[in-house]
């Protein structure tokens, strides 16, 4: 797929059918998004992927703490939406009244308890001490692997739900207590739920970028 179009084409799928990722394709992900740009070469990004019985067995215990109304206590901070700059709350008000408009917001809830329903599950972890740049390196793997899986025809989400009740991710993952789960994006194929009709708004390049010459 031309660049600009994979770019463009990118989006997060809210819901997945039950059409399984071969380990094949994931792996092909994985590797395109190992040649993303890191800090003098660090590479501190540790990789844990899940499908089959073993995603299963997390899903069910995500849905299970989900109904028990268990809050979420991920390795990195969770930042109230009042914690963030006004810009920021605005497009997020935007967001949640357009999946209102759209009377999708239960499905929404639903989903994201389970995953997204998602045959593949990737959590991105890095060393609990590792330099505050790391974080840097991380979203550039995080943003190469979901470009590549949507240039192969995978689609994705990443989101906090995936990542809020890390000790279950450590105790089927067997991720070390010394890394931080810090990211998890869902993998598969989207369903013809009507959540996936769904677009968030993106700013104009006026809203964010400012030219001098």
């Amino acid at each position: 797929m031309e660049f600009s179009k994979v770019i463009h084409a990118r989006h997060s799928t809210r819901s997945f059918s039950e059409r399984p990722v071969t380990r094949e394709l994931l792996e092909e992900i994985l590797l395109e998004a190992g040649a993303a740009p890191s800090w003098i070469n660090t590479q501190e990004w540790r990789v844990y992927v899940a499908t089959g019985a073993v995603l299963e067995k997390i899903r069910k215990e995500y849905v299970e703490r989900a109904s028990y109304g268990i809050q979420g206590s991920s390795d990195f901070p969770v930042t109230r939406r009042t914690s963030w700059s006004p810009q920021a709350q605005a497009n997020m008000s935007r967001l949640m009244q357009r999946a209102a408009d759209l009377n999708v917001s239960k499905e929404w809830d639903e989903s994201e308890n389970a995953l997204f329903h998602a045959p593949a599950a990737v959590y991105l972890t890095l060393p609990k001490d590792a330099n505050k740049w790391a974080i840097m390196d991380m979203g550039g793997f995080e943003q190469t692997l979901l470009l590549s899986a949507t240039n192969k025809g995978v689609d994705s989400i990443t989101a906090y739900s995936m990542v809020k009740y890390p000790d279950v991710i450590r105790k089927y993952l067997n991720v070390p207590e010394n890394y931080a789960v810090a990211i998890g994006i869902a993998l598969g194929y989207a369903s013809d739920s009507k959540i996936n009709t769904f677009r968030s708004e993106r700013m104009t390049l006026n809203q964010f970028a400012k030219f001098s010459e």
